[in-house]
């Protein structure tokens, strides 16, 4: 009984701690109705705040958008129809030939001011040990801090039968998690290839996770790039899926010490026989 009771008090208080993180540790995510839409379908594009994958908590208004962009192999287009539908920031879009589109989001930098003990929970929370112990090493865990964070997030959408190489290429945000293949010539079991760039270039050692429905509000999984900045995704269950990381620089400037930037990579891992798509 009184392990129970343990167990329960253990609950309710990381339950507490997730509650009172603030926004800024939430993720961002994009969220199409339809992955793998056929040609000539109209769908609606979800971008969702939170931390239980794919669930909103809140929804990111259009004035703090800097671009919306949609990219084929022969398309390139920024959306400036947005809108806040519930708790989601909402666009459609038709999609007209079959193909391989990456849709992105380049969100405006936002301020926000946290005490020492907000600010080391939020690091230790969403895989930022690297920080949490330079603050040990320079003796400023007690110190609050003031961050500037800024979210890049992206999603792969397969239209129709025909892969392309789309995916594979970089949009060239600040942040942005690139695969090796097309995640939809992937299957359950396999495992998918990334490279995390930073401003253009290859970033090592940080820790990367991935999710899926169902995980709550922890990762299935985690680990860090290699030198290279590439690690292995393990595609663990189908359905939609998400990789993601935030990465944080001090850069000790008059008006914020820190920097973080958000990235994610939504896409739908298929089973070991794909259902036929039309």
């Amino acid at each position: 009984m009184k392990n129970i009771r343990r167990s329960i008090l253990a609950s309710t208080v990381i339950i507490l701690i997730l509650a009172t993180l603030p926004i800024s540790a939430h993720d961002f995510w994009l969220i199409p109705q339809n992955f793998r839409p056929n040609p000539g379908d109209s769908i609606t594009i979800f971008a969702n705040t939170g931390m239980d994958f794919p669930n909103s908590l809140s929804a990111v208004t259009p004035d703090r958008v800097n671009q919306f962009v949609l990219v084929g192999k022969s398309v390139k287009e920024y959306i400036s129809d947005l809108k806040v539908q519930g708790n989601s920031l909402v666009t459609k879009y038709i999609f007209k030939e079959s193909g391989s589109y990456v849709v992105g989001v380049d969100l405006k930098p936002r301020e926000i001011k946290l005490t020492a003990e907000e600010f080391n929970e939020y690091l230790l929370h969403d895989g930022l040990p690297n920080i949490l112990e330079l603050r040990k090493k320079e003796g400023i865990l007690d110190k609050d801090a003031v961050e500037h964070y800024s979210k890049y997030p992206k999603t792969i959408i397969q239209v129709g039968k025909k892969l392309d190489e789309v995916p594979i290429k970089p949009l060239g945000f600040p942040i942005e998690i690139v695969p090796k293949v097309n995640p939809y010539g992937l299957k359950l079991g396999e495992d998918l290839e990334v490279t995390v760039l930073f401003l253009g270039k290859p970033l090592s050692g940080i820790e990367i996770a991935w999710s899926y429905p169902g995980k709550g509000e922890e990762f299935a999984g985690s680990k860090k790039t290699d030198k290279s900045g590439k690690a292995l995704i393990p595609l663990e269950k189908a359905g939609p899926y998400v990789i993601r990381l935030t990465h944080m620089e001090w850069v000790k400037k008059p008006t914020h010490e820190w920097e973080s930037y958000w990235t994610s990579l939504t896409f739908e891992v298929l089973p070991k026989t794909p259902p036929s798509i039309p």
